[in-house]
């Protein structure tokens, strides 16, 4: 065999090597024009507010869309009617997963996509998801479509108002203050479930809560004796639940915290090399966050444009890591508050280590200069390290630890009557 031979075939062993293991075929259409013509499809957990691409994007001619992915293993999918997601607080998405097969869309406007695959797996998560519509899923939707369509019978006036004044607010042109105000109402709703609901509509939702209580029980056990990909995204969602149980009144973690243990004593032996793994062990490792627990390390790119430890840039000082996004309201109040606590202290050993999770440099620097913040704000450009997954913050707009010098978290708080005491613990300040 000679010199050209070898190298042809190495060049094709490449080619080979470089091929998608799948191709998936994605055909849909829109029922009603209620959202209009474009549909958005993205891996999951794709925040469109910093990682929104040309290529996500498809339009339907005469309702109809239909595009192709290709993907080195099988992974989870969603489509998201895009005017929806534009107009609204909240829009309906469909899961599928991109497997070797074609994948069916549905979409409506008054309900959930309807999504049929002829993928294996596809096919097999289908089939438990009819034994489970049987049982209570059926009713868990119709009741989502009630709540939905009668509103003004099941939610107070006064929060359907503010709703409408929330999903219209221009933050950049109307004043802060106008702004904040909104959004601490808001976080009192959000806080207090209970208020927003008339006593009929508040029937109904703890009615689909106990719906939804029996429906993870009955998917752990499902997942248990029919492992599939399926089950690992259901762990992600379980853990971004956890983490979030604080938020709800009444919430039951125990399917959560089974859903998990499934994970951690069967599936996690599964599926070995595939990039969920990956996502799960980082996704625990931010939910057990705590104070008392070692902060992480992680690259972040700084302002000379190099990526560097973020132990290096907090090591021997007290440091509040601020997770912010320029489009982030809450974040930008709590950091806001930071200001004259950070101004106490910065010659004392204290530190702030903002970070900015932005689709455009000149978002971060416009905000970080109408705020009037006195530190420097780092930059995570489109999700590039993957600081928010990392730090369990997913797709919210931000968080805050604040870190001892021997790296260790002392809060999560993100409330700086909370902070100060213990800034000044940490630096023996009496």
């Amino acid at each position: 065999m000679n010199k050209k031979t070898i190298i042809t075939i190495l060049f094709a062993l490449i080619a080979i090597a470089g091929q998608a293991q799948v191709k998936c075929h994605i055909e849909g259409r829109f029922v009603d024009d209620k959202w209009g013509d474009e549909v958005v499809i993205c891996k999951i957990g794709t925040d469109l507010r910093v990682n929104d691409a040309p290529e996500l994007h498809h339009k339907a001619v005469n309702g109809h869309f239909e595009c192709d992915i290709e993907t080195d293993v099988p992974e989870m999918y969603e489509v998201i009617p895009y005017k929806q997601y534009v107009e609204t607080s909240s829009y309906y998405y469909g899961w599928f997963l991109v497997e070797n097969g074609k994948v069916r869309i549905e979409i409506y406007g008054d309900k959930a996509p309807k999504i049929e695959s002829n993928g294996a797996e596809g096919r097999q998560h289908q089939g438990m998801d009819s034994v489970a519509g049987v049982r209570f899923r059926n009713e868990m939707e119709s009741i989502d479509h009630e709540l939905e369509e009668s509103k003004e019978k099941y939610f107070k006036s006064e929060f359907l108002s503010l709703m409408q004044i929330a999903e219209n607010l221009d933050r950049d042109s109307l004043p802060r203050a106008y702004v904040d105000s909104i959004e601490h109402v808001m976080d009192f709703y959000y806080d207090n479930e209970r208020e927003s609901y008339t006593d009929e509509g508040w029937k109904l939702f703890q009615r689909s809560n106990s719906l939804n209580r029996l429906d993870y029980p009955f998917r752990v056990a499902y997942y248990e004796q029919h492992p599939m990909l399926w089950a690992y995204y259901q762990v992600l969602q379980s853990i971004e639940m956890l983490k979030h149980a604080s938020l709800y009144q009444d919430f039951d973690s125990s399917p959560h915290e089974q859903m998990v243990a499934l994970y951690e004593s069967k599936l996690c032996n599964l599926y070995k090399g595939h990039p969920v793994h990956e996502q799960i062990t980082t996704a625990l490792t931010a939910l057990r966050f705590q104070p008392g627990k070692p902060y992480i390390d992680y690259n972040v790119r700084n302002n000379d444009g190099q990526l560097v430890p973020i132990s290096s840039l907090i090591r021997g000082k007290v440091a509040l890591i601020d997770l912010w996004a320029s489009w982030c309201g809450p974040c930008r109040r709590h950091s806001k508050a930071m200001i004259p606590v950070y101004e106490r202290y910065k010659d004392k050993g204290f530190t702030v280590i903002a970070i900015a999770r932005e689709r455009k440099r000149e978002d971060m620097e416009n905000a970080a200069k109408k705020d009037g913040y006195p530190w420097q704000s780092l930059l995570e450009l489109n999700d590039k390290n993957d600081v928010w997954r990392k730090n369990g913050a997913g797709n919210g707009g931000g968080a805050m630890f604040l870190i001892d010098r021997d790296g260790t978290i002392l809060s999560t708080s993100t409330d700086a009557e909370e902070l100060e005491p213990l800034i000044k613990k940490a630096l023996n300040i009496e």
